[in-house]
């Protein structure tokens, strides 16, 4: 749901609010990543 949220959110900051794309958007959405990987990967175990 909050890969949802960023794609959402990034072009209404660039688009409407007229900020500047930066590595930052693209390193938050790697630690949202995993921390959904760190959440749910001991559903893919089986434990």
């Amino acid at each position: 749901m909050r890969e949802i949220n960023l794609t959402v959110f990034v072009p209404f900051a660039f688009f409407y609010m007229k900020e500047s794309l930066k590595l930052d958007y693209l390193w938050a959405g790697l630690c949202i990543l995993g921390a959904a990987f760190f959440i749910f990967r001991s559903r893919r175990v089986g434990a």
